[in-house]
């Protein structure tokens, strides 16, 4: 099968390699390089670059989806299918140019967590299971119809980076065998629930402050979910005290006022929160490297009954 692939992030790359092993790849659609690092020099997207290195060609990366010039190079690729994964939204000029319509890889069990940061947000919920689905996109946000779908338990300490490498690896294979299925000409696609959608809105750098009033477990949630951006970070005495690492203890209820720190211990400090205790194990002290909890505390003026803001 031809397959033209759209995407940018590294997320994507498991897929296109599977894509590859496959089918032929006629071409690659990414984002345009972006200033970034010392110098804000120009860097390529990871799937331009892998593209790149793995001799692929041609590879666009347009400013404008909607430039004829990108659409009739699209064309003149001849695909069967495009497959996208953590891309733009596309187009109906675009998505509607192969005869076997567009694909897209989504880090969620669709219709729950449809948007820019699925991921995060069901970690962020505290949800108990997350997957993968692949769809034919349509004009919505990810409302198209559903060819296949794979689940995964999400653990109770994992983390966006850990999901995402774990489903990135999920959705290249069920990529695989969605594209198989159509080859076969024995896929059943189906309509989704739009009743029971959820929202996966793109995370903001605000969202990064913690809000001790919220339950250690929430608090937690978001800790694990906001890696590594926007992050977690409190406010102590005027500066910023990122929050790297923390576990929620079972005790519920609140002694003191939210955000005091109530226990500092050789390799932990324990934080009051709105229902129930948080024991932070490392942290990020405002420009300095992450260190273990410990280690901060000794070089450091913090001290049990000082609060956080």
């Amino acid at each position: 099968m031809r397959i033209v692939f759209l995407g940018s992030a590294d997320f994507g790359i498991p897929a296109l390699r599977a894509l590859r092993q496959r089918h032929s790849v006629t071409g690659i659609v990414s984002t345009p390089p972006r200033p970034g690092g010392r110098g804000l020099k120009l860097n390529d997207s990871p799937v331009a670059v892998f593209a790149r290195k793995e001799n692929i060609t041609p590879v666009y990366t347009p400013e404008s989806l909607d430039d004829p010039l990108f659409i009739e190079s699209l064309r003149s690729l001849d695909a069967d299918c495009f497959v996208v994964v953590a891309f733009r939204l596309l187009p109906r000029r675009v998505f509607a140019i192969p005869p076997l319509g567009t694909l897209n890889i989504h880090a969620s069990l669709l219709p729950s967590y449809r948007g820019p940061a699925p991921i995060q947000r069901a970690i962020e919920a505290g949800a108990a299971k997350s997957g993968i689905t692949v769809f034919r996109i349509d004009d919505g946000i990810d409302t198209g119809e559903i060819l296949q779908q794979a689940e995964v338990a999400i653990g109770p300490g994992e983390t966006t980076p850990e999901l995402s490498l774990r489903l990135s690896e999920l959705g290249a294979d069920t990529l695989c065998n969605v594209l198989a299925a159509l080859e076969r000409g024995d896929n059943r696609p189906y309509s989704q629930q739009h009743a029971a959608a959820s929202k996966a809105p793109k995370l903001k750098k605000e969202e990064a402050v913690i809000d001790w009033k919220l339950p250690a477990s929430v608090i937690f949630n978001k800790i694990r979910a906001f890696k590594p951006f926007p992050g977690t970070y409190t406010m102590i005495e005027g500066n910023r005290l990122g929050i790297e690492w923390a576990r929620p203890l079972p005790q519920c209820g609140k002694t003191a006022p939210c955000g005091t720190i109530l226990r500092t211990a050789p390799d932990c400090f324990e934080v009051q929160t709105g229902d129930g205790v948080l024991r932070v194990m490392s942290v990020k002290p405002q420009g300095r490297r992450i260190m273990q909890a410990g280690e901060y505390l000794h070089g450091s003026r913090l001290r049990e009954r000082l609060r956080f803001s």
